[in-house]
């Protein structure tokens, strides 16, 4: 089994548990989406997504002074959520996605890393199709992939071509028969996630996996 991913209801702590096991594993690749939180309330509250490299470090952020449109020209950011509605920056799959999944396909060729952290995937990037060659070449390989998939009904609501997009990357990850990999459902506290977790991982990094 190469591949092993969560889903669940969000902002219930899969990609926090993910990270939180990854701490004491230095050779990962891949990438992991920070959220950003902005101090506005009420009808100003903001929420931003940027597209960081799995090894960069995770730190709180907070920006008051720049306009929504320099946001999403800044690095990595693909998404802000506010009064107006979402406002999404697709390039950003196409250019830095893409370099992070090719550099991660590349180091684990090379034996640099024993594992690629894809958090989290079956969302806006779906229809960016530079980014979808990519991370197919990735999970058609027998490189170990942990991480977040997006649920298939969240995916729905965002766009029909999406939710498709979203169904076929389930089956991809898993196998027809469940031969390439496994996706569990999350919910806050569950510790048989978290020992599959430790059990795919440590598996990954003793060579096990490959």
């Amino acid at each position: 089994m190469n591949n092993l991913f969560l889903e669940g209801p969000i902002q219930t702590g899969k990609s926090t548990l993910i990270r939180e096991i990854l701490k004491t594993h230095k050779n990962v690749g891949g990438f992991t989406v920070q959220r950003m939180n902005f101090p506005t309330k009420g009808e100003e509250k903001r929420t931003g997504f940027r597209l960081m490299a799995a090894d960069a470090p995770i730190k709180a952020h907070t920006c008051v002074t720049t306009t929504d449109r320099n946001l999403l020209a800044s690095d990595g950011v693909f998404k802000l959520v506010g009064p107006e509605g979402s406002k999404v920056n697709l390039d950003v799959f196409e250019t830095k996605g893409v370099e992070l999944l090719k550099q991660a396909l590349k180091d684990a060729k090379a034996g640099k890393i024993s594992l690629v952290l894809l958090d989290e995937i079956g969302g806006h990037e779906m229809v960016c199709k530079k980014f979808c060659k990519a991370l197919n070449e990735l999970l058609d390989s027998d490189i170990p992939c942990i991480g977040v998939i997006k649920q298939y009904e969240s995916a729905k609501k965002m766009d029909p071509s999406i939710a498709e997009a979203n169904k076929a990357l389930h089956k991809k990850i898993t196998g027809p028969k469940g031969e390439h990999g496994e996706i569990l459902y999350f919910e806050r506290g569950d510790e048989s996630v978290r020992n599959a977790l430790n059990h795919f991982i440590n598996g990954s990094s003793g060579g096990g996996f490959f």
